[in-house]
């Protein structure tokens, strides 16, 4: 009864190796099943090779982990990641346009919107890329536009536009994406 009891309770703690795994040099990124896995159940630290990563952010479906100790990795297609419960590996390094798709979203912040108050619009990207933000009013005329290198986040002064409805597309190296922003000072 008690080999049958450990067995279970075994059984319930049993974590599993996440089914999709991406690494960039500095990042890690864990694709799960839609409700397959909790946030709580998924360690803070990994490591591959001598190299630590700290997860920065964790949802449903994704776990996104930051270099923050040792080198950079040299070989982003075939990794295999000590998770503390049991050592994943990794090969091929690519992604379905829908887990591309979940990553660079969650990587994405605009904020605040609507613009109530205050001049910018903030845009963080989670990683280092060049960005070009070019900002559309409803009829599709180009209103700003400013073009970056080598940053995470940026600031949009959008203190010429009146209040109203825009499109502001974000260009970077990874991807380009549309966002519906509302300026309303």
């Amino acid at each position: 009864m008690l080999v049958l009891a450990l067995f279970s309770f075994t059984q319930i703690h049993a974590q599993f190796c996440p089914p999709t795994g991406y690494a960039t040099p500095s990042n890690l990124y864990f694709i799960y099943e839609a409700g397959s896995s909790n946030c709580v159940d998924r360690p803070t630290t990994v490591t591959v090779e001598s190299s630590t990563f700290t997860q920065t952010s964790c949802q449903d479906q994704l776990s996104v982990y930051e270099l923050s100790s040792g080198s950079s990795l040299a070989d982003t297609e075939n990794i295999a990641v000590d998770f503390g419960f049991s050592i994943c590996e990794y090969s091929g390094g690519t992604l379905s346009a829908e887990e591309f798709e979940l990553i660079f979203k969650s990587m994405l912040k605009v904020y605040p919107n609507p613009v109530t108050r205050g001049d910018n619009l903030h845009i963080e990207i989670g990683v280092n890329t060049s960005v070009k933000v070019e900002v559309y009013n409803v009829t599709g005329k180009k209103m700003l536009s400013t073009n970056k290198s080598h940053l995470n986040q940026l600031s949009v002064d959008v203190s010429n536009l009146e209040n109203g409805i825009y499109i502001a597309q974000i260009v970077t190296d990874l991807a380009t994406i549309t966002r519906k922003i509302i300026i309303m000072n």
